[in-house]
């Protein structure tokens, strides 16, 4: 399916150029961009920008972040995901990274992340990317990229497969580096393996 039939909704946040000003004396949220997205997860440091909470509420305006939104860095480094996994009470999004909001009737959050990694998915949106020095893929192009769509049942199975093999990849961090290098290549074979479906006629 397209991915703009199982998802309520694809938005971003704002360029704080036109919007706000960043780091003010009264900004105590974070400002989230791509290099705060690790692993699946949103990570601020002492780094990040800050905003204020009139300007988050103009960023959330836009951005209307909600637990279980999966967000997609857009521009620059295209395909960065995470999972919004706790209430965004303190923090919101950049205007280049994207707030995709899935029908969870349809799709799983935790399932589209991992559909979004994949690289025979990467290709189709990579060749819709435009743009000069900083490249970007359009959110219109993004709603039109074909995803394959089972059982909410095959994609919890799917899911827990992925995570188990997550958790053991990012366990090895005392391991030998050819044992990691290893189990990352074999995790990123099952992922592939596990989310490559025929197409029906």
């Amino acid at each position: 399916m397209e991915l703009g039939d199982v998802i309520v909704s694809l938005n971003t946040g704002l360029n704080p150029r036109k919007f706000f000003k960043l780091n003010t004396e009264d900004a105590t949220n974070y400002y989230i961009t791509i290099r705060e997205m690790k692993d699946g997860k949103i990570v601020p440091s002492e780094k990040t920008d800050r905003m204020n909470d009139e300007a988050r509420k103009l960023c959330n305006n836009r951005s209307n972040l909600e637990v279980g939104d999966v967000l997609f860095s857009g521009t620059g480094t295209i395909g960065e995901t995470a999972v919004i996994e706790k209430e965004p009470s303190n923090w919101n999004i950049k205007e280049g990274v994207y707030a995709i909001k899935p029908n969870q009737t349809m799709i799983e959050p935790m399932y589209l992340r991992y559909i979004l990694m994949t690289d025979f998915i990467k290709k189709e949106y990579m060749k819709k990317a435009a743009g000069g020095t900083v490249q970007s893929v359009p959110m219109g192009e993004l709603k039109k990229i074909r995803i394959p769509v089972p059982s909410l049942q095959e994609q919890s199975r799917i899911v827990e497969v992925l995570k188990k093999l997550d958790d053991l990849c990012n366990g090895l961090t005392n391991g030998l580096p050819a044992e990691i290098e290893a189990r990352q290549k074999q995790y990123e074979y099952y992922r592939d393996k596990l989310l490559s479906f025929k197409e029906r006629l």
